[in-house]
């Protein structure tokens, strides 16, 4: 299915831009080295469902008012960072005769078996891969399938990836996208006396030997055996 979106020309910038945002209206740019750089604006709504069907890797054509489609991708867009909502969005115009590298994201499927039989749990070490193809070709997304993880042996590599003949992935093929890992073992901890506890207890039990010393020196007769009173 073809991406397509129509945008009009801006001419509001700087400070004023404010006022699109404001009004539901999103700034941005469609540049290239053929297309050079347009100022262009566009509906907030439209370009939110726009990035959610293509991502950063699937192309779009892009008509600015009523002139002929260009075919891009979103290069990049701004967001506010509280509300997530749209501030500017850049489209970048592309050569569909040469190569493009972007990052693709990565999308899990599937419940590893190794899970419910070890009691385990998933561990995902990539989210995303990088990947070189024709604009045409770049695949919005690369599907990972985590069935075959069926034991704590088991684990998907990045050469493991199904991607088409025309597409390369660029990361290291034996660098590691998931694996189920064993379960986490809690110890329990050995009980601690306090230090200040033996202490007080070794105190006391000092103390009452010394009491007992003095107790007996009261009542004990002098070393000569006489009466003091004599």
């Amino acid at each position: 299915m073809d991406l397509e979106i129509r945008v009009d020309a801006r001419t509001v910038t700087g400070k004023q831009t404010k006022r699109l945002r404001a009004s539901g209206i999103v700034p941005g740019v469609l540049f290239g080295k053929v297309a050079g750089s347009v100022p262009v604006q566009l509906d907030a709504k439209a370009l939110d469902q726009l990035y959610r069907d293509a991502g950063r890797t699937s192309v779009v054509k892009v008509s600015v008012g009523d002139g002929n489609a260009t075919s891009a991708v979103i290069k990049s867009m701004q967001r506010h960072p509280l509300t997530g909502r749209a501030l500017h969005v850049d489209f970048f115009a592309l050569d569909l005769t040469h190569e493009m590298t972007v990052d693709v994201p990565l999308s899990f499927s599937g419940e590893p078996p190794a899970i419910e039989a070890t009691g385990g749990f998933l561990l995902t070490s990539l989210d995303h891969v990088r990947v070189r193809a024709l604009p045409s070709d770049m695949p919005h997304e690369i599907s990972v399938d985590l069935t075959p993880l069926v034991d704590l042996e088991a684990a998907i590599k990045v050469s493991d990836l199904p991607v088409a003949d025309n597409v390369t992935v660029l990361n290291d093929p034996d660098e590691m996208v998931a694996r189920v890992m064993p379960p986490r073992v809690e110890e329990e901890p050995e009980p601690v006396v306090a230090e200040g506890e033996e202490l007080e207890g070794e105190e006391g039990a000092e103390g009452e030997e010394g009491a007992e010393r003095e107790e007996g020196g009261e009542g004990a007769p002098s070393e000569s055996g006489e009466d003091e009173n004599a």
